[in-house]
């Protein structure tokens, strides 16, 4: 039986592990070439990648990180070559997952902290879906995916000012492209995950996490794979008709 994401492209950007290490499995296994990025864990990188090519998918790891220029120039060549440039050049599906978020306090965060924030959180995928969208354009098909955040959407906790700042503008983003790309046959979505049980999640048992359970209706965290569902639906054929929307999988979290 043939796979529906089969001889196609797929970039996801920060996923050398967490969400997007889960999204870029959940893609291979529907039949995607998959090229891995990662900033500076190339070690949990390439384990994803092996994961990948022992399950009989394909991926490849590249370094880049998306906080510089440089790293964006970086990732976009690599399209090229991927895989032995069997693709052409092309570009099916890009996943902007890669994210950074700093806990604290907005009166005391550094000026570097808002380049920090923007720079990846909002520049670095508004550069990829610029490339990304004239290649997928000329094609006649594709799919952007934005990895967005439940506070995308509220803001039920302090303390996360800017990112929810980025968010928003993420949110927008999506938005404003699906009405530019959506004739070009090019799809523009969003999924906006809640609270994810990730190594970047607060910990179990502490008060942080206890309150961020407590705003869920379901009682508790998500997993990486409810989130790489989404995304694989968003990316698949069925979703053809699926365009601007941002999709909430949050546990109740902003209902």
């Amino acid at each position: 039986m043939p796979k529906p994401l089969e001889n196609k492209l797929a970039l996801v950007t920060g996923s050398s592990r967490g969400i997007g290490a889960a999204v870029a499995a959940r893609l291979a296994r529907e039949g995607a070439s998959v090229i891995v990025n990662y900033a500076t864990s190339a070690q949990h990188a390439e384990a994803v990648v092996q994961g990948i090519r022992s399950a009989s998918g394909e991926a490849e790891a590249v370094g880049a990180d998306l906080g510089e220029l440089a790293g964006v120039k970086t990732l976009i060549a690599a399209i090229d070559g991927a895989f032995g440039g069997k693709f052409g050049g092309r570009l099916d599906i890009l996943v902007n997952n890669a994210g950074v978020v700093d806990y604290g306090p907005f009166l005391e965060q550094p000026d570097e902290a808002y380049d920090k924030h923007f720079n990846v959180n909002v520049r670095a995928p508004i550069a990829l879906s610029k490339d990304a969208g004239k290649r997928m354009a000329k094609s006649g098909w594709g799919r952007i995916i934005n990895v967005g955040s439940a506070f995308g959407e509220a803001a039920p906790l302090g303390g996360v000012t800017l990112y929810i700042a980025t968010k928003f503008a993420l949110h927008g983003f999506t938005r404003g492209l699906s009405r530019e790309l959506g004739p070009l046959g090019v799809t523009v979505n969003g999924v906006q995950p809640g609270p994810i049980d990730t190594e970047l999640s607060p910990k179990e048992g502490s008060d942080e996490h206890a309150a961020m359970v407590k705003l869920t209706s379901v009682g508790r965290f998500g997993k990486v794979n409810e989130i790489a569902a989404a995304v694989a639906y968003l990316a698949g054929p069925e979703a053809s008709y699926t365009n601007g929307e941002n999709l909430t999988v949050d546990g109740g979290w902003n209902a």
